[in-house]
């Protein structure tokens, strides 16, 4: 896969994975009680699921094929400064991506004897997301991949958040 598609495919996998965070997040932030509504449930519930598998890809599998890693020229530094920024040690991220990994590989893509579901906290996952997308347009975009995209991960999620919102407030409760 040449520069420019890789640049582009990590960009959308960050995308699609922020998209499904908000909606997930604003789900669970509208406290809504779903008992007996299957359809609501499993929409909550797939966003995670989604949003899980599109960060494993990014970040959970080194040599996947869209791993940061293959597109980021700079990694020691990258690395530096994304931990920085979600104020992890390089230890704290390796757990968080431990914790996603099992989520996808425990509950995800197999359903293994385990009987209690930890859900990861999403917020490193939302964090991580839009720093590497935001890395990718500044820093490595030198063959245009970019140029129909959108230029803001926050500004993409906190969108999806304020429409998902809009949507549970007019959803009634069971």
């Amino acid at each position: 896969m040449n520069r420019r598609d890789r640049l582009r495919r990590t960009g959308i996998l960050c995308l699609h994975c922020l998209r499904n965070l908000a909606f997930f997040r604003a789900a669970h932030d509208s406290k809504q009680q779903w008992e007996g509504q299957q359809f609501w449930i499993t929409a909550h519930n797939n966003f995670l699921d989604i949003a899980v598998l599109e960060w494993c890809k990014v970040f959970g599998d080194k040599g996947a094929k869209h791993d940061w890693r293959k597109l980021v020229t700079e990694q020691e530094l990258f690395l530096a400064n994304l931990l920085e920024h979600l104020r992890l040690t390089e230890a704290g991220f390796d757990g968080y991506i431990k914790e996603m990994r099992t989520y996808r590989d425990k509950f995800i893509a197999h359903l293994d004897e385990e009987n209690r579901m930890n859900i990861p906290n999403v917020s490193p996952a939302i964090k991580s997301a839009q720093f590497l997308y935001r890395w990718m347009v500044e820093r490595e975009n030198d063959c245009d991949a970019f140029w129909d995209a959108h230029s803001n991960a926050i500004d993409y999620f906190k969108n999806f958040m304020a429409q998902a919102r809009s949507i549970y407030a007019i959803q009634p409760a069971a």
